[in-house]
């Protein structure tokens, strides 16, 4: 949920944040706290927003990955993944699946790299 007070106040918006652990949690973030907490420009964030028409991207950038692919529109770090659009019916299996996958998977490969393999999954 975005909520905006006033004119010229920060959005903060809902995001699912999922651990290393693959445990997850619901955060109210603002953007710049998420600029500050991922080392993203605000440029990157943009294209996750569902109000602007940006096209599919994957963005590789120092500290983390933006996946905005159709339904699915992430931030992806070395310690957490980021979901905007938790709530939407066609990203729930995607979030159970990549919980699934973080919890089970081999404990000799990073999640980060479990992520990106599972998207890329999806992809092709």
């Amino acid at each position: 949920m975005a909520t905006k007070l006033k004119k010229g106040m920060p959005v903060v918006k809902a995001w699912l944040v999922i651990s290393e652990s693959g445990q997850s949690s619901i955060e109210e973030i603002g953007k710049h706290s998420m600029m500050k907490r991922t080392g993203l420009p605000a440029r990157d964030l943009r294209a996750l927003d569902p109000v602007l028409s940006y096209p599919s991207s994957i963005l590789g950038r120092e500290r983390a990955i933006v996946v905005s692919l159709e339904h699915i529109r992430a931030i992806i770090t070395s310690k957490e993944v980021l979901l905007i659009n938790y709530n939407n019916p066609l990203v729930v299996q995607f979030v159970q699946d990549l919980q699934h996958r973080i919890v089970f998977g081999n404990n000799n490969v990073t999640s980060l790299h479990q992520v990106c393999v599972f998207i890329s999954h999806m992809i092709c």
